[in-house]
């Protein structure tokens, strides 16, 4: 189930970036963020699951740096919703700093032979608990493996909540929002949105918790959270088949509106 939603999401971000991104720029940011959070399901899938030396070697590390842009993606999508304005300043590059600073840290052992890749694949394969003793990246030596690990979960964790607080101050204080039906439409999606989110990232990142305080059979054994998991992923992949004008846009209040009020 978790390679299906993940290859579904990345059809879906493929969608966004060649159908709407040149008309509507914050498509680029939603399809964005399906495709990191997609490659992240891809990554967990192979190393649970597929048991191929091959594809364990291919996925670990050489594509964990992206799951530090989930949270930036997801937040400027928000921002160019609410703002009408997709444009970024240099300021928001500093949003790319955790995945620039993992992917430099990660760089000498995606710089090693593939075919020692591949002795760390079996060895990952044989125990997936050696995920949790061997060093991927130099990071491991200044913090510990777990740190690592959940810096990911809780960094998309963090931009989710700062995302909530963006959409409710938005809905407290910009009265004038509330006039035009669609931008209620897209209050409701951006709600609906962040919600599913919400729920996937604070249930994956106790999933990882757990993982570490008991043991890597949580991802391996059908339970709550693992359910609740998937039930996120779902409502974020089908959320947009619901509210298809959300590529359009936030309108904005017409100027014949406020010559009315005055």
């Amino acid at each position: 189930m978790l390679l299906l939603l993940s290859l579904a999401g990345v059809l879906f971000s493929a969608i966004l970036l060649f159908f709407y991104a040149r008309r509507y720029h914050s498509a680029i940011y939603l399809g964005l963020f399906f495709l990191t959070i997609s490659l992240y399901g891809i990554n967990q899938y192979v190393v649970l699951f597929s048991k191929s030396p091959f594809l364990v070697a291919l996925i670990v590390t050489n594509i964990s740096f992206t799951a530090y842009l989930i949270g930036p993606m997801l937040y400027w999508h928000i921002r160019s919703t609410l703002s009408d304005s997709s444009r970024l300043k240099w300021i928001d590059l500093m949003h790319l700093l955790p995945m620039l600073i993992y992917l430099a840290a990660a760089l000498p052992y995606m710089l090693t032979p593939f075919s020692y890749k591949v002795e760390i694949a079996r060895e990952i394969i044989k125990d997936v608990g050696f995920l949790g003793t061997f060093k991927f990246t130099v990071l491991s030596d200044i913090f510990s493996n777990m740190a690592v690990y959940l810096s990911r979960p809780i960094l998309a964790l963090g931009y989710t909540l700062w995302s909530v607080a963006m959409l409710i101050r938005y809905w407290l204080q910009g009265k004038e929002s509330r006039v035009l039906s669609g931008q209620f439409f897209m209050i409701r999606w951006l709600s609906v949105f962040l919600g599913f989110q919400l729920l996937l990232t604070i249930c994956h990142m106790t999933s990882m918790f757990r993982t570490f305080a008991v043991g890597s059979d949580v991802f391996y054994t059908l339970n709550a959270l693992q359910i609740m998991s998937g039930f996120g992923m779902v409502g974020l992949l089908c959320s947009p088949l619901f509210f298809s004008r959300i590529l359009f846009g936030l309108p904005r209040i017409p100027d014949s509106y406020f010559r009315k009020e005055n």
